[in-house]
């Protein structure tokens, strides 16, 4: 018996110990606020020209509403397990574009695209640096949020015009990431997908669909002290359909150069992208230039963005798409550094050939041709 109580007090030592080493974490961000949309597309067969307006309650118009759980383990010798499952849910019960979880057929979550499906990753952490496995951001998404003042949100939302929101690199599948320890102020990143999209189809000899999209991306970055810069080379195979043997053989190449300085009264950040498309002659350059500038517990954002489309499908004589121009301005403050209330307003105009709308977070809309947008957002967020 006395064995045996020893051997349990032995036992308990050790969990407790293991249980020390562990962390985990539940988080989440709940942020809702009154948007106004215009320029948008109508329902249905519009006359020429014509647009609609949209007011609403929106979920996640700075930051997607979110919940999730992550941990880290100590593993002993300078090693580290990690792990993250996130999902998006709509705060407001839907989104101003529609999307909601009480849909059958369009279980979106308002972002993620599902259960735990805006990240689900786990992996190690040590010295040689980190391996990251699942579903993760691209490094194309994450260059994006951290150049834009507005963060990837409100209505100044850089995806409104740029390469990510124009082909949806935001989040990878199956995707494996290895990020670099840090030598010197650079770090490298290889992130690899083996299905980038929702779904992946089984290879076949020919046709339609037949050839599985696979994703490399490729980013190295230098920050120190108020300096960050960085390039970035992504690409996606199998995606567009080759006109001859109509299989989709065609890959998307694009390059990132961007950068950022911190004066302590401002911070000012730019981007340039370049995309180019198999079976297309043409490409689409976006670029955009930012700052933040600090004002007491808030801070006042502004953007400039343009994106130049000039694509033409091969055998195609139709004129250059077109360009797109978008200015922004929004402010944040900071109740407390959980809470913080925001407001924002963004306009895009358009030429003949382009046809976006302004749009936040979560909040997604289509444009008509050479007609303006225009998006303004009060709401409040909150981060736990």
């Amino acid at each position: 018996m006395k064995k045996s109580l020893l051997a349990l007090a032995v036992f308990g030592a050790f969990s407790g110990a293991a249980f020390a080493q562990s962390n985990v974490q539940l988080y989440g961000i709940i942020d809702v606020g009154v948007t106004h949309y215009t320029g948008l597309k109508p329902a249905g067969t519009p006359a020429a020209g014509q647009t609609t307006s949209s007011t609403g309650l929106s979920s996640g118009v700075q930051s997607a509403s979110r919940i999730g759980v992550k941990g880290t383990e100590d593993l002993g010798g300078g090693l580290n397990a990690f792990f993250d499952a996130e999902t998006g849910f709509c705060a407001a019960g839907t989104n101003q574009d529609g999307t909601t979880t009480q849909t059958a057929g369009n279980q979106t979550y308002c972002t993620g695209g599902g259960f735990m499906q805006r990240q689900a990753f786990v992996g190690l952490a040590g010295n040689f640096g980190t391996l990251s496995l699942g579903r993760q951001y691209t490094p194309p998404f994450t260059n994006e949020a951290n150049m834009d003042p507005f963060g990837f949100g409100l209505t100044g939302d850089i995806a409104n015009l740029s390469l990510v929101g124009r082909y949806g690199l935001y989040r990878a599948n199956q995707a494996a990431a290895y990020v670099t320890p840090d030598m010197g102020g650079f770090k490298g990143t290889v992130a690899y997908s083996f299905a980038p999209g929702n779904a992946g189809t089984v290879p076949t000899a020919s046709g339609p669909g037949s050839n599985v999209s696979r994703a490399i991306s490729l980013n190295g970055q230098y920050g120190n002290g108020p300096i960050t810069a960085g390039l970035n080379y992504t690409q996606v195979t199998n995606v567009y359909q080759n006109p001859t043997t109509f299989v989709n053989d065609g890959k998307l190449k694009g390059w990132q150069l961007y950068g950022a300085y911190d004066f302590g009264v401002a911070k000012v950040s730019g981007i340039y992208e370049d995309a180019k498309q198999d079976y297309y002659s043409g490409d689409q350059k976006f670029w955009m230039l930012g700052a933040t500038v600090p004002v007491g517990p808030g801070a006042i954002l502004v953007s400039y963005s343009q994106l130049k489309n000039s694509l033409v499908a091969q055998g195609s004589t139709a004129p250059e798409a077109g360009t797109a121009k978008q200015y922004a301005l929004g402010y944040t403050y900071s109740l407390s550094k959980r809470t913080n209330l925001y407001t924002s307003y963004a306009h895009i105009s358009n030429d003949v050939g382009t046809a976006f709308a302004v749009g936040s977070s979560t909040d997604s809309f289509a444009g008509v041709l050479g007609q303006g947008s225009s998006g303004f957002a009060l709401g409040i967020r909150h981060q736990f």
